[in-house]
């Protein structure tokens, strides 16, 4: 008999949907800030926080960091979109969301993936429709026995090439990635999350888009 989606997610250790509910509340306040800036994505924006280098604000813009570490596009769909518990967005959103649905989601494919991120989109416009948007490539890891860059590679061509209406593309993979296409090892503590100078240089991918 087929596992449930829930019973799947449990029996491989992954985050489930109440410890990402959890996570949220942790972070209400950030949730309901009203900043220059928004972060909507996984592990990639909410560790940045707990960096030593965390930025204040990205060219003199505030910043409220709405990310939550574990989650898939569709879990933060499902769980915090559709609730509607995304209430301010500032003039500049990215979302970085993708790569935890090739782990955890057992309807994973490119094309679902486009489909729960262009929900989102659809959502955050409909939320603040003078913002501007923008989608992060998911950058390479090194190592990583749950997830293979071809797979990655394979996601971020999908996704690039079916990106939503309004939204920009930045493209990182290759700026994260070594001659072997493996995450650099000086920019990744694990493999996966980044160090300060990963954090470093993916702040200077997003300075660009950010206006004056």
């Amino acid at each position: 008999m087929p596992v449930s989606r829930t019973e799947y997610i449990e029996q491989q250790g992954f985050l489930t949907d109440i410890q990402m509910f959890e996570r949220y509340q942790t972070k209400e306040k950030q949730f309901k800030q009203l900043a220059d800036i928004t972060l909507i994505g996984h592990s990639l924006f909410d560790m940045w926080s707990d960096c030593e280098i965390y930025p204040p604000n990205l060219k003199g813009k505030s910043i409220a960091n709405l990310g939550i570490s574990g989650i898939s596009s569709f879990q933060y769909l499902d769980i915090l979109i559709r609730p509607q518990y995304i209430e301010h967005l500032g003039k500049t959103v990215f979302v970085f969301l993708g790569v935890n649905d090739i782990l955890k989601e057992i309807e994973y494919s490119p094309k679902k993936v486009s489909e729960w991120l262009t929900e989102i989109f659809d959502s955050l416009v409909g939320i603040s429709p003078e913002s501007q948007y923008f989608l992060l490539e998911l950058t390479p890891v090194l190592n990583c026995e749950k997830v293979k860059n071809t797979q990655i590679r394979e996601l971020n061509s999908y996704l690039k090439s079916h990106c939503p209406k309004r939204v920009n593309f930045i493209e990182t993979y290759r700026t994260f990635a070594d001659e072997q296409h493996n995450l650099r090892r000086e920019l990744t503590t694990d493999g996966v999350h980044f160090t300060a100078k990963g954090y470093e240089l993916l702040r200077s991918l997003l300075l660009p888009y950010i206006p004056d």
